[in-house]
């Protein structure tokens, strides 16, 4: 698997984990549809990749790999202490921008 495409896929992996965890912290029902949205967008970010073709040696597509990467890590820090929600779902927003970003350069079989 693609370094992109497996970033891609961890991304939705703890995206749909996170689901539980911010519900039982309290979050609004606006703010667990939004959550559900960008989970729904994950995944679609994710089957997108797997069905075109991401070029892992494309610098921009490397870096926005590494920006995702970097966002998870402090995404699972986020989740794992949770606080404020909102945060929580700004944070989640900003990395499912950017594997939307990475989907964006995929081309075409």
């Amino acid at each position: 698997m693609s370094q992109s495409i497996e970033a891609l896929e961890n991304q939705f992996f703890l995206l749909r984990g996170s689901l539980s965890a911010l519900t039982e912290q309290g979050a609004t029902t606006n703010q667990l549809d939004l959550l559900r949205t960008q989970i729904a967008q994950s995944r679609t970010n994710y089957w997108t990749a797997v069905k075109k073709n991401l070029h892992d040696d494309n610098p921009e597509i490397m870096e926005l790999v590494i920006q995702l990467n970097t966002e998870e890590t402090s995404l699972k820090t986020t989740i794992d202490h949770l606080g404020d929600v909102a945060k929580v779902i700004d944070a989640i927003t900003k990395a499912v921008d950017i594997g939307s970003q990475i989907v964006a350069k995929a081309v075409e079989f």
